[in-house]
């Protein structure tokens, strides 16, 4: 008992010396051993075990002492790894020799119980699950009657880590970003020397870098989570600072050899999303506002001109500027996935200010004036030019993961969608020139046939070519062309159908001449064989008109049909009703049989394809029902 006394008086001693903190550790142990063999012995007289236990006291003192010392050097890991490394060491050498004690504790009892159990004790990784989550403190919870020590080593270490985020999450926060921002880097970059100091002190079953780098960045998920909270009350600047912040701690941590997918847990956690909804809405609603602005004031302002005297007004440009910017801003201040959602928001901006150029195309061509869709051609080809190099930089600078999610393609091609749209509404402002419109009206008329109408249209259609050849780009003008011949033939079909006057030899003539006039002027500006194709139709119905013969006319409808399948057998109706002495019973016959024709051509109830001439045509649109129900 004297030696008890005596060893019990040097482990209190040694509790002030450091580097005692084993040998203090080994002596409390061996006076455990002590004491558990005098209860031992004197547990058949109660009276002797009570004044034992009290003697033993000191020892429990000691012990709590030197516990309270032990959890002061492990909760203060950080400092001492940088510091005093040989105290975190010893201390957590201590740990595991009380871990190896309860082992062998527990091997023993297990060996008294019997065999079987002996095994479970001996091999717990064999028998124990092990935590599927590195996130969680790895808690190996044996069924063992011992102290804990790894347990309480590791709960330590998550107490010391909530302790270093007190202020950054409960104060700074909510007062001050700048310096939350400040505070969040300088504990991110603890992991750098965590890995370097603190990680050799641990024995390597302990993965301590991979414990911290989880509680580290749950912590900061949960500062990111606050702070998109109050994601309404903060700026696009800081909101990017804040993105900044995740950039910096995903390379941080990437290049301290953690895997690309744990390092991006924080952009990926979905606790930005709020912050990044606020910035995307923000930057969607301020382009949308400058577009609409510059599109009003292209209403009012007169187009610029380059040097060679092609249009244009600085909106897609200026638009492109923008967008560009912003992908440059986010790619340089923020994550994969920011730069993901920035990518679909400039998707959207590009269809919505489509749709807005397209709503301005609803206006009356006349009203718009021709300068402003020369205008908006060139713009729009060029916002076609610019989309698909901002598309290209864009995806290149995603993931192949978030790319393969990005269509930039179908969004670009909007634009050459809206640039054609443009060149048809260019070639309504020739048609409803008043002056044209004067010509149009003579079509078949007593004018027309002494060519005071073809002649004139065709001298007017010069002036206007010249004009938008040098406004717009050549593959702009060739289409404008193209669009132009179209709709000069659907015109000349619709009033032939219309005007009531009598075909005479004269008529047919006079429709040959219109051709010619019609191919020489055309062929100057787009080749032959396109405007051959559409002028076609006009001597289709030329010969229609002129048939002599049931016969006749239906051969004329059915090669028209090769060419002009959705032609309808109104038409020849109403040829054959222009014509005189066709007896009324032969004109029927034409017409049934003409239906029978087209009823035949048809595939599943529709034409095999669409022509560009009869779907415009007003007139039959307008009586279509009527001559359908005479047909039938």
């Amino acid at each position: 008992m004297m030696s008890i006394s005596s060893e019990a008086a040097e482990a209190h001693d040694s509790l002030t010396d450091e580097k005692e903190l084993v040998s203090t550790y080994e002596r409390l142990t061996a006076l455990d051993g002590k004491r558990r063999f005098a209860l031992a012995a004197a547990s058949s007289h109660e009276e002797e075990v009570g004044r034992l236990s009290e003697y033993f006291e000191d020892i429990d003192r000691t012990w709590e002492t030197f516990e309270r010392t032990l959890w002061g050097h492990v909760s203060n890991f950080f400092k001492l790894a940088k510091e005093s490394p040989q105290t975190l060491v010893r201390a957590l050498r201590v740990v595991e020799m009380q871990e190896i004690l309860d082992q062998e504790v527990a091997t023993e009892a297990a060996e008294a119980e019997g065999g079987g159990a002996v095994e479970s004790v001996a091999n717990p990784r064999k028998n124990a699950k092990k935590s599927a989550s590195s996130r969680n403190l790895p808690q190996q919870k044996l069924k063992v009657q011992g102290k804990g020590y790894k347990d309480k080593c590791y709960e330590e270490i998550s107490k010391a880590v909530e302790a270093r985020f007190n202020q950054l999450l409960t104060e700074l926060v909510f007062e001050d970003l700048k310096g939350a921002l400040e505070e969040a880097k300088k504990i991110g970059e603890e992991l750098g020397d965590i890995y370097d100091f603190v990680a050799p002190c641990f024995p390597p079953r302990y993965e301590i870098f991979q414990l911290m780098v989880n509680l580290y960045t749950e912590r900061f998920i949960q500062w990111l989570r606050l702070l998109s909270d109050r994601a309404n009350d903060m700026t696009n600047i800081e909101i990017l600072k804040v993105t900044g912040w995740v950039v910096e701690y995903q390379e941080n941590l990437i290049g301290l050899g953690v895997d690309d997918s744990l390092a991006q847990v924080c952009s990926e956690s979905g606790a930005m999303d709020p912050l990044m909804n606020a910035y995307v809405e923000r930057m969607q609603a301020t382009t949308r506002k400058w577009y609409l602005n510059i599109l009003e004031a292209d209403k009012v302002q007169a187009p610029k001109k380059t040097d060679d005297g092609k249009l244009y007004t600085p909106a897609a440009v200026d638009l492109f500027r923008i967008l560009g910017e912003q992908v440059q801003i986010v790619r340089e201040n923020s994550t994969d996935v920011m730069l993901y959602r920035i990518a679909l928001a400039i998707i959207q901006v590009m269809i919505d200010f489509q749709a807005a150029q397209r709503q301005k195309l609803e206006e009356p061509a006349s009203e718009i004036g021709l300068e402003a869709l020369c205008a908006m051609i060139n713009n729009n080809l060029r916002c076609y030019d610019l989309a698909m190099e901002l598309s290209s930089s864009t995806l290149e600078a995603l993931p192949q993961n978030y790319a393969e999610q990005v269509n930039f393609e179908d969004t670009c091609k909007g634009f050459l969608e809206v640039a054609k749209e443009a060149v048809h509404q260019t070639v309504s402002v020739i048609f409803e020139d008043p002056g044209v419109q004067e010509l149009l009206v003579k079509l078949y008329q007593k004018d027309w046939l002494e060519a005071q109408v073809t002649e004139y249209l065709v001298a007017t259609f010069s002036d206007y070519f010249s004009d938008v050849k040098m406004y717009i780009e050549e593959r702009s003008f060739r289409r404008f062309v193209e669009a132009c011949v179209e709709e000069t033939i659907v015109v000349y079909v619709d009033h032939l159908l219309l005007q009531k006057n009598y075909i005479k030899e004269e008529t047919i003539e006079r429709m040959k001449l219109d051709e010619e006039v019609l191919m020489d002027f055309f062929r100057e500006y787009i080749s032959v064989s396109k405007v051959e194709n559409r002028v076609r139709v006009l001597g289709d119905l030329r010969e229609l008109a002129s048939s002599e013969s049931p016969d006749s006319f239906t051969l004329v409808y059915t090669n028209i049909l090769e060419h002009q399948p959705d032609c309808p057998p109104e038409v020849v109706e109403k040829l054959v009703s222009l014509r005189e002495g066709i007896p009324r019973k032969d004109a029927k016959e034409v017409v049934q049989e003409c239906k029978e024709i087209y009823v035949n051509s048809l595939v599943d109830g529709n034409p095999p394809k669409a022509g560009f001439v009869f779907p415009k045509v007003k007139s039959l649109s307008a009586s279509k029902g009527g001559l359908w129900r005479k047909l039938t």
